[in-house]
């Protein structure tokens, strides 16, 4: 017997956000003053990746809250479709 394998191969985006606060900032940089945290955070080109590694280098939790994900079950299209063939014979 031979049976056939169908992968369904989809690009999906989930989403999940968290509210950066001054409190936030004075965990992440106990040693900046209030000053340095409200002009980071006025900042709109400030690195967020820097932002995340130092919480996360510092210990600091940052609880991301669901936002959107397009997981949906009766989605047309989007997705590529490849095929395995097993051989459970041998």
């Amino acid at each position: 017997m031979t049976k056939i394998i169908k992968h369904e191969w989809h690009t999906v985006d989930s989403q999940y956000s968290f509210d950066l606060t001054i409190e936030k900032l004075q965990e992440i940089y106990p040693d900046k003053s209030d000053e340095e945290l409200n002009e980071l955070l006025s900042d709109t080109m400030f690195n967020i990746d820097q932002v995340i590694e130092d919480a996360l280098n510092n210990g600091i939790d940052i609880e991301w809250e669901p936002e959107y994900d397009d997981w949906v079950t009766d989605r047309k299209g989007g997705y590529e479709i490849t095929y395995d063939i097993v051989d459970e014979d041998s």
